[in-house]
């Protein structure tokens, strides 16, 4: 079923683990801080989306950097920048991707959803370049792009419940390994 394939591609990063590299290693900038095993467990679903693979369990590694009040979320894709509170240890990331599941045909629209991810959380110490764990919560909100026309992926099995809707997670993540510049 199409349906699945590409709503499929919404929530790759999410429910793979495909995050991190797979032989590519994103762009570093700041210092490094190194890599994280992140468990996470399901806070809520209004999706109900099954093709977006959503489990009550998600583990997956990433990397994380730090330049002054930066914080880098490096997924093997991209550095994604997220601000560092003036404490110090709390944290916040916005990023978002739109993925089309039917495209226009003349003058009849096509459905674009809109992912819209945000993550809060606090690092285990305010350190540059010490910092063993971090917990946050995570969200992805989607929801149809204005001028979209997306009925038809919705209330349909293997499509999206209703729109807009969310996915949280609640994740606790320790580091698994130093940098190499701090092996």
């Amino acid at each position: 079923m199409r349906l699945n394939v590409v709503c499929a591609s919404l929530f790759l990063c999410v429910s793979s683990g495909a995050c991190v590299g797979h032989g590519q290693d994103a762009h570093e900038p700041g210092d490094r801080l190194g890599t994280f095993h992140a468990s996470a467990k399901l806070v809520s679903d209004s999706c109900q989306a099954a093709v977006l693979g959503v489990s009550s369990d998600w583990q997956f590694d990433v990397k994380l950097s730090r330049e002054s009040r930066t914080l880098y979320w490096l997924n093997g894709q991209e550095a994604i920048p997220g601000a560092i509170d003036k404490d110090g240890v709390s944290f916040g990331f916005e990023s978002g991707v739109e993925v089309v599941l039917q495209a226009a045909r003349g003058v009849q629209p096509g459905c674009v959803i809109a992912r819209s991810d945000r993550a809060r959380g606090k690092l285990s110490s305010s350190s540059t370049t010490d910092m063993p764990s971090f917990s946050a919560e995570l969200s992805f909100d989607y929801d149809e792009k204005r001028g979209s026309a997306c009925a038809g992926f919705v209330g349909v099995e293997g499509g999206f419940t209703n729109l807009p809707c969310e996915v949280s997670y609640s994740l606790e993540a320790e580091r698994t390994a130093l940098p190499p510049s701090l092996d």
